[in-house]
């Protein structure tokens, strides 16, 4: 028995010892080394909060510049995952270490298990693992002070979970399990709740009176129930509706003014220090004195009234927004030099080789699987939208980047596929991705 007879024997075997084999790598290759100096920082604004639900219980003092009282700035999910862990390991060395490992793992697990997850896209097995293959290649930049590998996972999970589900005509575990990240990813990265929307309008939409008779249990009322219990929070400590956060009229206030620039690291070097509360004690002061929810109703419509006056200017921010999204560099400029130069240049240089080739992956896909491409243009297209109204920064694109890989790699499978394999083998896998 050659390698390929092997391969078309056992693919289960195959698939598990490729991914083992992704896991192992990718921790080595993010693996973080112990210093037994450090300890868990109080800035960004998560650790704050996280810092606040360890020492106080209270869920609030994000900003730097000055405790500000409660808060719904971020939300809960990750902040409170942080306190946790600072509860059991402390806020020392052994704290930071454990936050660090844990998004480590997170990542790894994530990248190990993209040969499943782009099987279950309809993409295949060689796919996902090619994928996996060029991201710990390139080796992206990682933010474990932030959400974002968490996000990532979930959505992959939930989108595979999904394309399950549309080919369902009852509930089954899956349905669950994907009712219940739905809700999860509410309270984790609430950007993601348009593309939740569309997929469950684009479902009612097909199935019409038999969603609600057989699937709004688990997709609507399940992620509603874990939702709501922040939602009340939110409600009455601040006495009106917020449903999981509320800081889109500060974002949009800082990236939006006479001295923003298009990018964060640009505005650090003095705008930032004059607009955000983090940075500026005047505006800390704001939030102190008018509460969060108002302060951010009133920087909502500072900032519209700002877009009224400098329409070209705000129209011009946001296309150098839409080209860093896609095309990014490692200071946040878009300067020529930024994309030629030897800062994580193999970095750069294969996230917008895979962004290419993605499109080719999507119109492949289109062919092949219309259900899948459609949820994965839902979150290419839907995700983005508000990133190109505020200050870019390359971490925001992290919860969907694995797309980006999976779709990227499709081109590269389907030619090996059709140059290496033999037909019966190119039958056989893409009989197994659907």
């Amino acid at each position: 028995m050659n390698f390929k007879e092997f391969i078309a024997a056992h693919p289960k075997r195959c698939r598990l010892a490729i991914c083992i084999f992704l896991f192992f790598v990718a921790l080595l290759r993010y693996w973080m080394s112990y210093d037994p100096a450090a300890f868990v920082p109080r800035h960004p604004e998560s650790f704050r909060l996280a810092y606040n639900l360890y020492e106080h219980r209270q869920f609030a003092n994000p900003f730097l510049a000055a405790d500000t009282g409660p808060s719904a700035h971020l939300a809960p999910a990750f902040p409170g995952l942080l306190a946790g862990l600072m509860l059991i390991f402390g806020v020392n060395s052994i704290g930071l270490y454990a936050i660090q490992l844990v998004s480590v793992l997170i990542l790894a697990l994530q990248i190990s298990l993209y040969p499943v997850f782009s099987r279950a896209l309809g993409m295949g097995t060689l796919s996902g693992a090619i994928g996996a293959s060029v991201w710990i290649l390139a080796k992206p930049a990682s933010f474990f002070a932030w959400e974002a590998f968490y996000a990532s996972f979930a959505l992959m999970g939930a989108c595979c979970l999904f394309r399950q589900h549309l080919d369902m005509q009852e509930p089954a575990a899956a349905t669950w399990v994907l009712g219940s990240t739905m809700g999860l990813m509410s309270l984790m990265v609430p950007t993601v709740l348009p593309i939740l929307g569309t997929w469950l309008a684009w479902d009612i939409g097909r199935r019409k009176a038999a969603f609600f008779k057989t699937f709004f249990l688990p997709l609507v009322l399940l992620p509603t129930l874990i939702t709501i219990p922040w939602t009340i929070r939110n409600y009455r400590v601040f006495h009106r509706f917020i449903l999981v956060r509320d800081d889109l009229g500060l974002e949009l206030a800082v990236s939006n003014n006479d001295c923003a620039q298009f990018s964060m690291q640009q505005n650090f070097n003095g705008c930032f220090q004059q607009s955000h509360p983090n940075r500026s004690a005047n505006e800390a002061r704001k939030v102190l004195e008018l509460g969060e929810p108002d302060y951010n109703k009133l920087r909502l419509r500072e900032v519209l009234d700002w877009i009224k006056a400098h329409r070209r200017r705000f129209v011009r921010l946001s296309v150098y927004r839409f080209i860093a999204w896609w095309m990014p560099t490692e200071s946040g400029t878009l300067q020529f030099e930024e994309y030629t130069g030897k800062d994580r240049r193999l970095e750069r240089s294969i996230i917008y080789l895979m962004t290419l080739l993605s499109v080719a992956g999507l119109a492949i896909l289109f062919r092949s699987d219309f259900k899948s491409a459609v949820l994965c243009v839902s979150c290419l297209a839907i995700f983005p939208l508000i990133y190109y109204f505020v200050q870019f920064q390359d971490r925001y694109r992290d919860p969907i980047m694995w797309l980006t890989f999976l779709l990227g790699a499709l081109p590269i499978s389907t030619f090996v596929r059709r140059v290496y394999l033999q037909p019966g083998a190119v039958s056989s896998d893409n009989a197994s991705s659907t």
